[in-house]
């Protein structure tokens, strides 16, 4: 009985998922929510029980699940221990462009890199301490959340930097969410009938991401060297003009770490409205709020101007997938952002855009030119997969 502890520690949530022979069978999500934290727990895919949690407990999320699991191996499985585990790593450089066993080496790899990416680095090597303190002896995984975009041609993952600034300091774009794009692809085809040729993968959760996927392989992404880039996200600002942070950090005095902070949790919605939360700020904007209006208006052109770049990088577009929470959940923000698509051949269905909330299928009409299909992302399934292929 094999049995894979999978951990995807996201910049406002934890999430933890106990595998045994490729089946779910425990659950936990940690989250923050308007009235503070909750944690939600599934055994077994039976119904799902929320309650609230404190900071602390949130915080220290390991320490539940680490209980959970043992309880739930000992209860279901006498004897039985953990297998293996497996973490999401989002971090810049090339070293972790590829799925590896984590030892001491690459904690310090990571350890080095971790003001690039100060919203995930941190939690990233807290639960990986957490982990080998709590599991002694089990083998981790290291799931890269770049590796699906290395296949990149240099034309997409080169910066017109200096050569040798890019050769001694690894300065490329290596883009993320590709854990998420995996599990599309792996899933696309039972749903729809067909593996697109030229295909377009929307990540929109709390981080947000366009990949263009030619023939099942990533030729093109928003995010670059950090996840902070590309488009437009809850509290990361995308592409911000070079010039613009410069001066910032000349009149306001800061270290390249206040930079970091400051691209990565007081930009994007959070900056443009004061609310880093997108079904908060869809609310707002049934209300007419003009803030959230003027905010979602620029989110979702940059999410449309993107898409309609990633087509051009295929060559055109067969097939649009929309994905991970916020696009799952809400057919507004889907009829926000795909409403100004129509010159690529999107045609959605009203009808179709409304039922399907929170479920997966086609929403687009039947003569599209484009398909586009709503699809949760599976991350945490991709990661235990990575782990069985790795051990």
């Amino acid at each position: 009985m094999a049995s894979t502890l999978v951990i995807n520690p996201g910049s406002s949530s934890r999430k933890y998922a106990l595998f045994v022979d490729a089946r779910v069978v425990l659950e936990l999500r940690f989250e923050s929510t308007d009235n503070g934290f909750e944690v939600c727990t599934n055994i077994n895919g039976t119904k799902q029980i929320c309650e609230p949690v404190t900071k602390r407990e949130f915080t220290d999320s390991f320490d539940r699940v680490k209980t959970e699991v043992n309880e739930y191996l000992h209860r279901n499985s006498p004897g039985c221990k953990l297998d293996k585990i497996v973490v999401r790593i989002v971090a810049p450089g090339t070293f972790f462009q590829q799925h590896r066993l984590i030892d001491d080496a690459f904690v310090a790899e990571l350890e080095s890199r971790k003001t690039f990416s100060p919203l995930h680095i941190p939690i990233i090597l807290r639960e990986i301490s957490n982990a080998r303190k709590g599991f002694k002896n089990q083998r981790i995984v290291a799931a890269s959340d770049s590796a699906f975009h290395a296949t990149m041609p240099p034309r997409a993952r080169n910066y017109s930097i200096h050569r040798a600034d890019v050769a001694e300091y690894d300065l490329h774009r290596f883009g993320y969410h590709g854990l998420s794009v995996a599990s599309i692809l792996r899933r696309i085809h039972p749903l729809i009938g067909i593996d697109p040729e030229r295909l377009v993968v929307c990540h929109v959760g709390n981080g947000a991401s366009v990949t263009a996927v030619k023939n099942g392989k990533s030729i093109d992404t928003t995010m670059g060297f950090s996840p902070a880039t590309g488009v437009v996200m809850s509290s990361r600002g995308g592409d911000v003009d070079t010039a613009a942070l410069l001066e910032l950090m000349r009149v306001k005095h800061w270290r390249p770490i206040d930079a970091q902070m400051y691209l990565n949790s007081k930009c994007g919605l959070a900056g443009l409205a004061g609310d880093a939360d997108i079904r908060r700020l869809l609310d707002r904007r049934a209300q007419h709020d003009e803030e959230a209006v003027q905010a979602l208006d620029v989110f979702a052109y940059h999410l449309q101007r993107a898409i309609a770049a990633q087509a051009v990088a295929l060559g055109g577009l067969d097939v649009l997938v929309l994905t991970a929470t916020a696009a799952v959940r809400s057919s507004a923000l889907r009829e926000i952002i795909l409403s100004g698509l129509s010159p690529l051949g999107v045609e959605i269905s009203r009808e179709r855009n409304e039922v399907l909330v929170s479920k997966e299928g086609v929403i687009s009409v039947r003569n599209s030119a484009v398909k586009v299909v709503v699809m949760r992302t599976d991350e945490m399934g991709e990661m235990a997969y990575v782990a069985d292929l790795l051990t």
